[in-house]
């Protein structure tokens, strides 16, 4: 009798990086504390050119750049309406301050993929519902910006311009297939967390996350440099 072949079970998903995402988001929230407590440009520079440096060292230059360029007008504008209302030195420090939490946040969720970081904060016992919610924010701009780059490319296939002042005149032409593929968005998205018993008592995740001793060792490091660079800008 010949003996079944084994069924060949697909592995169990991995943690992509080295840090636990926990220790990531911690080391995150304590870098933006200290960027929302600077106050001078000459302290708030050094803080933005090591976010742009951690940019670079994770290469995503193209994330950050994209980004920077849907920004450049927003950061020109708010740069002339600080200038203006509170003088060239408040301005500058605006800016930096803008630009270092921007490039921050690129940093930290390009070495954290977004649903490590949900399923790690489950397995420290946070709520699903806020899980969802947090992963749900996180995914709603990207995955809008998308659609709306899909609808506008198909409409001007057919020859609608949706550029400049015809974005006026064509603009239903737009938002009539968006609206619809976001409530297909919607439908399929209910669809799916019902599929796999989102509103349940319990979750289990397929990962499990432990701090080891190199993630200690980052967040106490983040601490004590917090806590000092934070005295420092006080005494200066």
């Amino acid at each position: 009798m010949a003996t079944p072949d084994p069924v060949n079970l697909a592995p169990l998903p991995t943690r992509s990086g080295m840090f636990d995402p926990r220790a990531l988001l911690l080391v995150y929230l304590l870098g933006t504390l200290l960027i929302l407590l600077a106050t001078r440009p000459g302290q708030l520079l050094p803080l933005f050119l090591a976010t742009l440096l951690g940019v670079v060292r994770v290469r995503c230059w193209a994330a950050w750049w994209q980004i920077m360029r849907l920004l450049l007008p927003t950061v020109l504008l708010f740069a002339v309406v600080v200038g203006l209302g509170s003088g060239g030195e408040a301005a500058t420090g605006a800016v930096l301050r803008l630009l270092a939490l921007v490039t921050a946040s690129v940093l930290l969720f390009s070495i954290t993929p977004v649903e490590e970081l949900g399923e790690s904060l489950l397995n420290a016992g946070l709520s699903p519902r806020l899980v969802f919610l947090l992963e749900g924010t996180l995914r709603f701009v990207p995955a809008m910006a998308t659609l709306l780059r899909e609808v506008r490319e198909a409409q001007e296939s057919r020859g609608i311009r949706l550029d400049g002042v015809y974005l006026l005149r064509n603009g239903a032409a737009l938002l009539a297939p968006l609206l619809v593929d976001v409530m297909r968005f919607a439908d399929d998205l209910a669809e799916a967390l019902e599929a796999r018993g989102f509103g349940g008592q319990q979750r289990t995740p397929l990962i499990e996350y432990r701090f080891q001793w190199h993630d200690w060792a980052l967040v106490t490091t983040a601490a004590l440099l917090t806590v000092a660079l934070v005295r420092v800008f006080l005494l200066a």
